[in-house]
């Protein structure tokens, strides 16, 4: 049997390549339309994380670079820009109908391939692999709302 600190060693082997998958399905889908960064901040705003500044913290980027990408992003009519009734400073921003329908269209097309590999595993193993995955979603989701 596994210990807690053997679990928490293997979770922090195996999470950052897993993601780094995902985000280079997703990327190498995108690549024609977007820059990663501009990509990134679609997921951002798909996520719920609809402030300029909040997603420059997130990027590790300034204000002034994340309003540049913003701004193509808004003349390519993927994003919106939504004034803050508290802060005029701030805005919100949405994903556009168009915004939205590519970053799904892209999403879609990583977990068609994220489902290929799927594919290839047993029935024991994509049960071992439900399994896993509903307790990670437990341990993680507890642990986003302990934050909050």
């Amino acid at each position: 049997m596994s210990t807690s600190c053997d679990l928490a060693k293997k979770l922090m082997e195996i999470i950052p390549p897993s993601m780094n998958w995902i985000r280079s399905e997703m990327r190498s889908n995108a690549n024609e339309e977007l820059t990663v960064p501009q990509f990134r901040i679609l997921a951002s705003i798909f996520r719920g994380n609809n402030i300029a500044c909040d997603i420059a913290k997130v990027q590790g980027t300034s204000q002034a670079a994340m309003s540049k990408m913003i701004d193509g992003l808004v003349t390519r009519g993927f994003v919106e820009r939504e004034a803050n009734s508290n802060d005029r400073r701030h805005f919100h921003l949405n994903l556009t109908d168009t915004g939205d329908i590519f970053f799904k269209k892209i999403r879609k097309m990583a977990q068609n391939n994220l489902n290929e590999q799927i594919n290839s595993l047993g029935k024991s193993e994509k049960d071992d692999l439900a399994r896993g995955l509903a307790v990670l979603e437990k341990l993680f989701l507890s642990a986003m709302e302990n934050e909050n």
